[in-house]
């Protein structure tokens, strides 16, 4: 995978998790106010032993426990290099970082790029060091031609540098030439393109940006692949290499302005043209070839429905219902439907709901194989369905009950690595299931009485799809030997195996329909039909073919343009009685769900038309490797050190106008695991800047920072901090400072995914005051009249937090859609003499986000605060979505509540504007409550109790006294109920996505839910009627 997908998405993944590490340490509280979640748990389950092996081009990562794979995988990475160099005559100046995991599991575990190796992604390459990333999880042949792929990006990288360059890459031609140079077209990749040609939906290449709007990823890495094989069947390698590099000059200057002139002599349209020409010539040979339609009624659900695409079935024992597993339109998750056989009528989904709150991450994709192997199996009674689940480090065996939807046993099978396609015995007693292990794919069975799990195969090949017979006596499975996926069968009794297919290609997965004749994908050829080479070439179509076990007996059914997979067996209705096999059509970018009778085969051959028993050649490498021990060593922890990428810039505006910015810079080893940041931020002319070193390697993660901060607060609170008879003052004009200097320890603990306990300890020294050197004199004066003591703090406090954080959030780019977050944290600075200040402070944040229809989000929040002792703390809040309608920070104590209830919901979902396309309008109505005071003054949120009440009319001047006094207004009765100490708004929100920047336009009325009372306490500006006047807010950054 190219690191040009993911740079954008991982770079703000750091910085996200660079602020979560360092935000508690300093109290820096700033960027809560634009991105104001806590976030999920990046687990590391292991601490890697890391070790170091060097070959003549590599320097390659490695643990222990893959020690045994070490001469193998550098074969295969001298060999992929001789190869690439080669062919595209382009040596390389430096060593390639080569880091190796044993499995997808550990891979996810990387702190390379967080984020980057997701469910999905097999590996990546990366500009800024020239790294690759991979687990060890394919088979052999399957590994040599990934380490190939992501070795091109890195020659590409090299070719086209990407910090020079003026105009991108596009994405087909990365990942093109990554799979053009490794050689190879695997079936479900050559299906896409011979479908793109046989409907005549080539698109112009010379125009193609990032996925071209196909719904299918990997479109765009098969068209980019033709793309190159077309450019070496016009122009030779030679074009190949003229391309690549008049992109590179094209790229950073010095070319012209098209590389296709440049290169190869052709203009765009020319290009475009001999291209489609091509492919139309080169697959004209299928286009005869039966399509989805030929099978009749479509029974996947319709592409507008909530279940667009179907990616794999299983049918029950009745052959009535199948069990699907679907895209979830609305929730983005795969779920497990049940369909009808007969009408394809959705009948129940037995996964509604997001997936965690099924006790589950989600439900994963079966690797390379994808849909090819079944993802389900149906219990022997038909009342319950077994299916691989991800739940931590490890996935799950589930076992669900199809008719009352609860999930009777999960069993965590944590003594091998990804398991997949899992078949229940006849007697319902075990499981079959494919999982690595030490990184090589076998058979295990799982007794589901005692939980055990035995390997059925051990060996040294990839192993994989397994099913049992009809009597329980034989497991089916294939196994990839020789270059090819066959069919083998083990005898259960005495552990004999025998391959049952032989030949050149590749068999898939399949269902028995009686205990002699197993229905499976297969990109045979009829034996008796002549083929030309080039038809042969792309003729790797999956077709549905039978067995017979006894007899060899092969039949050919299907006999497609692009490709069927993924058979199974269901009952016919009246319209079409009898046995009939359904299966996973894909035409037009699009998978369907048809099926035929089982019939007369379309050709019959018997397995020895296709080869015969004999030796089992496993893949090598063109350049072999004898291990060196003398090249290995132990990687020091902070061995090869280097700036991490460009400084991303984080930018922010608070509904009061005030702009906030930041960057942060830092250098870490190779692995990501040692970091070393530095910081800055400004709000307004204040600053903060930080510098920290971070240790990822364990699961307990852990940082030490020292830091100078400068915060601004409004400390508008006449009566308080200062006379009141100063509130003619603006807040501008009470523009409190908090400087703070000192160090920290702050370390994570993940307990899973979604929940983590953070402890902190840190030397701080401390100094409030007013920025105004006259209000600051003044108020000091009044807090020591008032009070005895100054509220605002300086010294230095030595505290000790602890927060247990809980994250089940769901975002989606727009925010939060579903679940909830919370967050619960103690503080606690020990009393020391004169030497420290003393505190403990308590602090609670709980949301909670109930989805409505498709986009639409009930939010609700509730955050309160409570600092006590010698010096307590502050909070203060208000504006941007902590307050709408209320000043930035407008509310200060110590001890506040706020409480927040929003309905979101979609306007627009897109719109066109002068600047290109923008996010959707969403809008909202909100409702806010906040309340906040200081310690030894009463607070009164609200009250019922009637009074009579003089409002201040103004603040005048006294010549005599030479100071400012109040003018109050006639004595006024107030009953009934009416908020004191405490503020509300309601009102509506408009928000779209612009720049990658959410920008708010809130309309906000302010209430005390009393006129009278609102007359009184807002007499100087106008009374209830100037209060409650609506007050427009523009701000940048997330809703909580």
């Amino acid at each position: 995978m190219n690191q040009n997908v993911i740079s954008c998405l991982s770079k703000g993944l750091v910085f996200l998790f660079m602020t979560l590490l360092l935000s508690p340490l300093a109290t820096i509280k700033l960027d809560a106010q634009f991105f104001p979640f806590y976030g999920k748990n990046r687990v590391k389950y292991d601490k890697f032993d890391w070790h170091i092996y060097t070959t003549d081009h590599f320097e390659i990562y490695y643990y222990p426990e893959l020690e045994e794979h070490l001469d193998r995988v550098a074969g295969y990475a001298e060999s992929a290099y001789q190869q690439i160099s080669a062919d595209l005559q382009h040596e390389l100046a430096f060593v390639v970082p080569l880091v190796i995991f044993k499995t997808h599991s550990e891979f996810e575990q990387q702190n390379i790029i967080p984020g980057a190796s997701p469910e999905g992604v097999g590996a990546f390459a990366e500009p800024q060091r020239d790294r690759i990333v991979l687990p060890l999880d394919e088979p052999p042949d399957g590994l040599y031609r990934l380490i190939t792929h992501e070795l091109t990006h890195i020659f590409m990288f090299d070719i086209v540098p990407r910090s020079l360059i003026r105009r991108s890459v596009p994405l087909w031609v990365d990942e093109g030439i990554a799979d053009y140079m490794a050689g190879v077209w695997r079936p479900l990749d050559l299906m896409q393109v011979r479908d793109v040609a046989v409907s005549d939906s080539v698109p112009s290449m010379t125009d193609f940006q990032g996925y071209g709007g196909f719904a299918n990823a990997r479109v765009v890495y098969n068209l980019g692949h033709a793309v190159f094989e077309f450019i070496e069947a016009e122009w030779g390698q030679a074009g190949v290499r003229q391309f690549l590099f008049g992109l590179r000059r094209m790229s950073i200057g010095g070319g012209g302005d098209s590389v296709y002139e440049e290169a190869l002599d052709v203009d765009a349209d020319g290009f475009d043209d001999r291209f489609r020409r091509y492919l139309n010539e080169r697959f004209e040979a299928f286009r005869e070839k039966e399509r989805p339609l030929d099978y009749g009624r479509n029974l996947a659900p319709d592409l507008i429905s909530q279940y667009p695409v179907v990616y794999n079935i299983e049918s029950a024992p009745s052959g009535e219902v199948i069990a699907a597993v679907a895209l979830n339109r609305k929730d983005q998750e795969f779920d497990i439907v049940l369909l009808s056989a007969h009408t394809g009528e959705i009948i129940d989904n037995l996964t509604s709901g997001f997936d965690q709150s099924l006790g589950f991450e989600y439900i994963p994709l079966p690797g390379q194989r994808f849909n090819t192997v079944s993802w389900i199996s149906w219990s022997p009674q038909g009342d319950r369905v077994a299916y691989f689940v991800r739940k931590g480090k490890y996935k799950s065996l589930v076992i669900q009950n199809v008719l009352t939807k609860n999930v009777e046993r999960r069993i965590d099978l944590d003594m091998v690595d990804e398991p997949e396609s899992p078949d229940f015995s006849p007697d319902g007693t075990a499981v079959v299931f494919s999982a690595l292990s030490s990184g090589i794919g076998d058979i295990f069975e799982l007794d589901l009485r005692t939980e055990e799990v035995t390997n059925l195969t051990n060996d040294e090949f990839a192993d994989y799809a397994p099913l049992y017979s009809h009597d329980g006596s034989v497991v089916l499975h294939l196994a990839r030997v020789s270059g090819n996926n066959k069919y083998f069968s083990i005898n259960l009794s005495d552990g004999t195996r025998t391959q049952l297919t032989f030949g050149t290609h590749d068999d898939a997965g399949g269902q028995l329909i009686d205990n002699d004749t197993l229905v499976f994908s297969s990109t045979a050829i009829d034996p008796a039909q002549p083929v030309s080479p080039d038809v042969a070439r792309d003729g790797e179509i999956f077709n549905i073919w039978t067995l017979g076990l006894e007899t060899g007996e092969l039949r050919q059914y299907t006999d497609t343009s692009t490709g069927n997979v993924n058979p199974i067996v269901i009952t016919g209705d009246e319209d079409e009685p009898g046995t009939r096999v359904a299966f996973i059509t894909y035409y037009e970018g699009e998978y369907g769900l048809h099926s035929i009778a089982h019939e007369e085969p379309l050709y019959e051959a018997q397995t020895g038309d296709f080869g015969s028993p004999g030796p089992i050649i496993d893949f090598q490498a063109p350049l072999a490797h004898t291990l060196i021990r003398d090249n290995t060593r132990q990687k020091g922890a902070f061995e090869n050190m280097f700036l991490e990428g460009r400084p991303p810039l984080n930018l922010g505006v608070t509904s009061n106008g005030d702009v906030l910015g930041g960057t942060s810079i830092s250098f870490t080893d190779v692995l990501g695991d040692q970091q070393f940041g530095l910081s800055a931020y400004s709000i307004q002319q204040y600053r903060t800047y930080s510098g920290s070193y971070i240790n990822l390697s364990g699961r307990m993660q852990y940082a030490v920072q020292g830091f100078s901060q400068e915060q601004f607060f409004y400390g508008f609170v006449p009566g308080t901090f200062f006379d009141p008879s100063l509130a003619f003052l603006s807040r501008d004009d009470a523009i409190a400072i908090r400087s703070t200097r000192g160090g920290s320890f702050f370390s994570i603990y993940p307990i899973d995914r979604f929940r983590r306990v953070e402890l902190s300890v840190g030397l701080f020294d401390t100094k409030e005051k007013f920025d105004n050197p006259a209000l600051a004199e003044q108020s000091e004066q009044f807090q020591q009249q008032q009070f005895g003591t100054s509220i605002f703090r300086s010294g230095r406090y030595l505290p000790l937090g602890l927060a247990l954080i809980q994250e089940t959030t769901v975002f989606r780019e727009y925010g939060p859609l579903s679940g909830s977050t919370f967050r619960l944290s103690y503080e606690f600075a020990p009393p020391g003499g004169d030497a420290f200040l003393s505190r403990q402070t308590i602090d609670i944040d709980a949301r909670k986000y109930w989805r409505i229809s498709e986009n639409g989000v009930l939010a609700l929040r509730g955050r309160g605060f409570k600092s006590w002792g010698d010096f307590p703390d502050f909070t203060f809040f208000g504006g941007n979505s902590d307050m709408r309608g209320y000043d930035y920070l407008e509310f200060l104590g110590h001890k506040a509540f706020f409480g927040n209830a929003e309905l979101r919901f979609p306007v627009i979902e897109a719109m066109a504007t002068p600047i290109g396309i923008l996010g959707g309008v969403r809008g909202a109505f909100f409702f806010n409550f906040g309340v906040a005071g200081f310690e030894g003054q009463p607070l009164a949120a609200w009250s019922f109790e009637p009074g009579i009440f003089r409002g201040v009319e103004s603040i005048r001047f006294n010549p005599d006294l030479q100071n400012y006094q109040e003018v109050f207004g006639d004595p006024t009765a107030v009953e009934g109920f009416r908020l004191v100490n405490a503020r509300a708004s309601y009102g509506i929100s408009l928000s779209t996505l612009a720049l990658g920047f959410p920008v708010h336009f809130d309309w906000a009325w302010r209430s005390l839910f009393n006129k009278a009372w609102e007359d009184v306490y807002f007499a100087q500006v106008g009374g209830s009627e100037g209060f409650r006047r609506v007050k427009f807010s523009l701000w940048i950054g997330y809703d909580f």
